[in-house]
């Protein structure tokens, strides 16, 4: 493994871990507000915020993946970059301003036409965030980077939940997305040094290499809020509240994962790019170690969706169960694909991006639509993206496949351990439920994944570490979390 390799592999690691603190953050808030808020309150901030996305994706320019594949960042560049993010809030402004009559109309619901207002406020605000903070990813310096991310959830978490049990309203969801778009504008100047100045005179190249990622980005928003729009029209605000409620907790370990990830691993691809071998052995390295890690909990999701259900967003939310067991079989599946898109970037292809995303919506979409529009329940959806991501993962698998000279059994030497590992873990939660049966209550279902968590967790963990045992220990991320543990014990005994 490659000096580069192990940087991005321990960086990467070291994301999830922060970021299984914010998305446990974001677990306790979901289940606060599904107690004091009803699923039309989030259906209805969902359509909101699928507004609101429109115009933000078209800002989407990947000037971060610009800026950090270059060697050398001018001032210009980076005083561009910012220039035309702030042109880019206050036209968006303007336009959900002029946006939020028409969207509450076609909705059929009053009450968007007022929080549209209030997103049109966030986006010329969070515009003028700091240009600087770009620079921690270039550096490599992760751990400022997601503590940036961190504050910014914490915050949210506080005022979001603040007031809902002021409120009790959709109000609250508002408010936190107005404080954790502000908090991010005041931190980046506080976190960073750098103080940005308007500028133009970059704008020809940085757009240059934006437009792939602009496109990539309008394909994946209608991949991604597509359903709010056909489900909001043809099934309400409620079916939009569970499912997007459903796929928020879903996807937790998997897909949410793959955004810090992929930030750890994009700028230690680019020190890398003109060195295909190395560039291959970053890959494997990474690769290896968000297989070991998120797939399990992806399976462990699905196995326990049930009493995770109950426990945690009440028995109000029972509707959210198949959705779940659905979604969390996508996400695990996408674990197989997380930093493709940063590899294609890194090495210039950012057009293969945006030709997997097009393939997805061409299938997800129009599935969902015929799905839907024949009187199928929500679960559709779930299906539709499910059969999507099946027919995308492989096509991107052979796409990275060739252009890094990837063999079969080099791909299989990174995969077959967790592969095993959680088909064991799973089989040992199905015993379990059967044996203690479905809870029908919260109590019973708090236990249940008391007692189910752990007993996953462990069966994983030895499983993989039994057949690692047995491949003659190979150099990976067995070996790593090993020596991480190994070393926290020895730190935490006393001297």
């Amino acid at each position: 493994m490659t000096a580069i390799g192990k940087s991005v592999a321990a960086g990467a690691l070291w994301m999830i871990a922060l970021k299984v603190i914010e998305r446990s953050i974001g677990v306790v808030s979901t289940t606060i507000l599904a107690r004091l808020l009803i699923p039309a309150d989030f259906g209805l901030v969902a359509m909101a915020m699928a507004i609101f996305a429109i115009l933000e994706l078209t800002g989407q320019f990947g000037f971060d993946h610009a800026i950090i594949r270059k060697q050398d960042v001018t001032r210009s560049q980076l005083d561009t970059a910012w220039t035309l993010t702030i042109c880019h809030g206050l036209l968006s402004g303007l336009a959900l301003a002029l946006l939020a009559a028409p969207a509450a109309q076609f909705f059929n619901e009053p009450r968007l036409e007022h929080i549209v207002h209030v997103l049109a406020v966030i986006a010329v605000v969070q515009s003028f965030e700091n240009v600087g903070i770009m620079l921690f990813r270039k550096d490599l310096k992760f751990r400022k980077d997601f503590n940036f991310f961190l504050a910014k959830k914490l915050i949210a978490f506080a005022c979001t939940v603040s007031l809902a049990f002021a409120f009790k309203s959709y109000w609250a969801l508002v408010g936190g997305i107005l404080a954790s778009r502000t908090a991010g504008v005041v931190l980046s100047y506080v976190l960073h040094p750098y103080r940005p100045r308007l500028c133009f005179s970059a704008t020809r190249e940085l757009l240059g290499f934006s437009k792939w990622v602009l496109l990539t980005g309008v394909l994946g928003y209608f991949r991604t809020r597509g359903p709010d729009f056909i489900l909001g029209r043809l099934a309400g605000a409620g079916s939009v509240g569970v499912f997007r409620v459903a796929n928020e907790l879903a996807t937790l370990p998997t897909t949410e994962l793959m955004f810090p990830i992929a930030r750890a691993a994009y700028p230690g691809y680019a020190k890398v790019a003109e060195n295909r071998t190395a560039l291959k052995q970053a890959f494997l390295a990474v690769q290896g170690s968000i297989i070991m890690l998120t797939l399990p909990a992806g399976i462990g999701i699905v196995m326990l969706a049930d009493p995770f259900v109950k426990a945690l967003l009440g028995f109000n939310w029972l509707g959210a169960i198949p959705l779940i067991q659905i979604l969390g079989l996508y996400g695990a599946l996408r674990v197989f694909q997380t930093t493709n898109t940063a590899i294609f970037n890194v090495l210039g292809k950012p057009h293969w991006n945006t030709s997997l995303m097009a393939l997805e919506l061409l299938s997800v979409l129009p599935l969902l639509c015929w799905l839907i529009y024949s009187g199928h329940e929500i679960e559709s959806a779930a299906w539709s993206y499910l059969a999507g991501s099946a027919i995308v993962v492989p096509c991107a698998i052979i796409l990275l496949s060739r252009v890094l000279d990837l063999s079969f059994r080099e791909r299989l030497r990174i995969t077959w351990r967790p592969l095993l590992g959680a088909s064991v873990m799973a089989l040992v939660l199905r015993v379990l439920l059967d044996r203690l049966g479905l809870p029908t209550n919260t109590i019973e279902a708090l236990w249940l994944l008391a007692v189910a968590v752990p007993v996953g967790a462990l069966t994983y963990g030895a499983a993989v570490l039994g057949l690692w045992y047995l491949a003659g220990k190979p150099i990976g991320t067995e070996q790593q979390v090993l020596k991480l543990t190994l070393g926290r014990l020895r730190a935490l005994r006393p001297s």
